[in-house]
């Protein structure tokens, strides 16, 4: 992996060929590490990381910001569970599904959708992204609800290819809204406050995501409250009715980096994937390895 490090960071020909890199990955559930070919462990990403029925102009931005991503897990060195290089712990690393369970998921169209995967991963074969000359951190997540999120407001850190953008192109995920409804009694059990006046947002980014709320006399940050209530996002509102809490959320995941599902709202108005990559991560150049 050195030599691709270089080969990045230093500038080296991109007619330059290289022998295509393996992979050490984690597997959490066997409690196993397994090599694979880098692009095999690509292919893997994108089954377990987006819909297989997604246009295909999607599938190759997904599998260009998982190269993208793995690259820069690679160069940062970190090491997992049995010294592996990668896991498949998605709060640590990447989701990742072998074929075998990529059918057991999909009996029906198994080989229709292995191959439009395999075709995506084959056309931008090596290809990732790069910010003066470096691979980027390519986070994604599954529907940012109208506006991805900046890497300052989440992380405190101003990353300049992890701006907030307005998306208009997810709004066909079923995660572009929604709402719960928990009422005094599960307040109480959740929270220890029962009375839903005495629960409000304080501070919100401004993407509309959650900073600060108040729960009676408590400060707790958005992220412990979209876990106490097991939400899809930070981006929320609250209504009160009766004794009744409303938590109308919109989108699903972090917020930062390419929107899935407007990735995918953008294949279908005839955008390819350098467009839909280009919308998401600012200032980026593409660089194709040659294995």
């Amino acid at each position: 992996m050195l030599c691709f490090t270089c080969m990045l960071i230093r500038g080296c020909k991109e007619d330059k060929q290289f022998t295509e890199p393996s992979i050490n990955l984690y597997r959490t559930k066997e409690n196993k590490s397994y090599k694979l070919k880098l692009e095999e462990y690509i292919q893997g990403v994108v089954a377990a990381e987006m819909p297989a029925s997604f246009e295909l102009e999607a599938l190759k931005a997904q599998a260009v910001a998982a190269r993208t991503y793995t690259f820069k897990k690679l160069i940062d060195g970190r090491k997992y569970a049995l010294n592996a290089d990668l896991s498949d712990n998605i709060y640590e690393c990447q989701a990742y599904i072998s074929w075998e369970e990529f059918g057991e998921r999909h009996p029906q169209g198994k080989q229709q959708w292995q191959k439009k995967i395999e075709q995506a991963c084959n056309e931008t074969r090596g290809e990732i992204m790069l910010y003066q000359g470096e691979p980027i951190d390519a986070l994604y997540h599954s529907t940012c609800g109208g506006r991805t999120e900046s890497a300052l407001e989440s992380w405190g850190k101003d990353i300049p290819y992890l701006h907030s953008t307005t998306c208009n192109y997810c709004r066909h995920s079923k995660y572009y809204e929604s709402i719960q409804v928990f009422s005094s009694g599960e307040l109480q059990k959740l929270t220890g406050v029962s009375n839903a006046e005495a629960i409000k947002i304080l501070t919100k980014t401004p993407s509309g995501r959650s900073k600060k709320l108040q729960l009676d006399d408590r400060l707790i940050s958005a992220e412990e409250f979209r876990r106490i209530f097991q939400l899809p996002s930070t981006c929320l509102s609250l209504k009160k009715q009766k004794n009744n809490l409303l938590i109308i959320s919109k989108g699903y995941g972090h917020g930062l980096g390419m929107c899935q599902y407007g990735a995918n709202g953008m294949a279908t108005q005839g955008k390819n994937y350098h467009d839909i990559l280009g919308k998401y991560y600012k200032d980026i150049d593409f660089y194709r390895i040659n294995y």
